[in-house]
């Protein structure tokens, strides 16, 4: 045989005994398994994640707003994309299916259930891509916000909200003429990490909420007083329909508190309804005194301080005691009383106040972080207060 023709032959055997190579990575990975269906609990805190089908998931947990989920493939695995917050997590499972975590923590499957059809989102949207849609959302503009916030994310709702909180705040500092170079850091890029980009609009917001307060007259305490201002009637009208057409609890919570700011405690307790209709018990107990008072559900200008000792259901201040020389008591700290633009006002030793609002039927109202939906009633005995308070005349660009 010649060697020409052996060499050909000992070629070809060779090729025809060498496994084919493999093909890419991405494409001989298997796709990761759909998840089981069912509530997973989390042992040590009762945190509940729910998959309710192989695209949908809720997480509950106590004393927060429930959290809706989709659960999307990136890559070789899954990831969680909250819909209410746009923070996004890498999922994983154990082989069985009976444990998952998403970073933050690990759960078991407690009671299995009978997936739901996969929610088909349509070509285009935010949620087709919801992964993608959170990592620009802090681009996009108010227009693009509300059309993504009528999609059903929650986080996009949330953002249009603090965009007109930001215009308003602009508009305050300049009613107030607070000089923006000095009060507050500069206007924040869009062109950074979307992490990057929040942290900057959160102090800047926080620096031009702390200006316009001082120049009004007030007390905040930064990383405890939330940037409140008023946001105009038609901007929160918008915001409460959405609120009520797209039911997601963390952003009716921001417009109960808007409209609880706007001293519109009706639309509070409506939006704050949905809050309590998606399983916070906490919204629900703020809810149940404030409906009761029907009529009486509105807030008129105190022109003297209140007399005695006010008690609430609940809550974290759940009782103050206005004495008879223009101070008031709540637990071991004495504050005095101030009245300003209608509103009972009480330094606490946090540097800002705790304020109060006169209900028509005499109740008292609370309306700062640690007081707020509290209904404060009067207790039977209380003495005459004689002492007037210290008056402030000053329009007040908070509650």
């Amino acid at each position: 045989m010649p060697a020409l023709l052996r060499m050909f032959l000992v070629v070809t055997a060779l090729l025809l005994a060498t496994p084919p190579a493999p093909a890419a990575a991405s494409a001989s990975t298997p796709a990761p398994a759909p998840l089981r269906c069912g509530r997973y609990v989390n042992a040590q805190n009762d945190a509940a994640l729910v998959i309710d089908s192989h695209n949908r998931g809720r997480r509950l947990t106590t004393g927060f707003d429930l959290e809706s989920l989709q659960i999307e493939r990136d890559g070789n695995g899954l990831v969680l994309v909250n819909l209410d917050d746009g923070v996004t997590t890498a999922l994983t499972a154990s082989a069985d299916g009976r444990r998952i975590n998403d970073t933050l923590q690990d759960y078991q499957l407690r009671a299995p259930a009978v997936c739901q059809p996969v929610a088909v989102n349509a070509a285009g949207s935010c949620l087709a891509d919801a992964n993608r849609c959170m990592a620009r959302l802090h681009a996009a503009t108010p227009p693009q916000l509300l059309t993504t916030c009528q999609q059903g994310v929650g986080a996009a709702c949330s953002g249009l909200l603090l965009r007109y909180v930001d215009d308003a705040l602009l508009a305050a500092a300049s009613a107030k003429g607070v000089a923006l170079a000095t009060a507050a850091p500069a206007p924040c890029t869009t062109d950074a990490e979307r992490e990057e980009v929040l942290t900057c609009r959160d102090a800047r917001r926080d620096a031009l909420a702390a200006a316009v307060a001082q120049a009004s007259g007030q007390a905040f305490a930064r990383g405890i007083d939330p940037a409140w201002v008023e946001l105009p009637a038609a901007q929160r009208d918008q915001l409460q329909q959405l609120c009520l057409q797209q039911r997601a609890g963390r952003f009716c919570t921001e417009v109960a508190e808007q409209q609880l700011n706007a001293r519109d405690p009706r639309a509070a307790v409506q939006a704050l309804q949905v809050v309590c209709d998606s399983g916070r018990d906490s919204a629900c107990e703020r809810v149940e005194p404030l409906q009761a008072l029907g009529a009486a559900l509105r807030l008129v200008d105190a022109t003297e301080p209140p007399c005695g000792l006010y008690r609430a259901d609940g809550g974290t201040i759940d009782a103050v005691a206005f004495g008879d020389d223009g101070h008031a008591t709540i637990g071991s700290q004495r504050s005095q009383v101030r009245l300003l633009d209608g509103a009972i006002h009480l330094r606490n030793d946090h540097g800002s106040d705790h304020v109060l609002r006169l209900l028509a039927n005499g109740d008292l109202l609370g309306m700062d972080a640690w007081t707020g939906y509290q209904r404060y009633q009067r207790q039977p005995g209380a003495v005459r207060c004689k002492a007037a308070p210290t008056r402030d005349t000053a329009p007040s660009a908070h509650r």
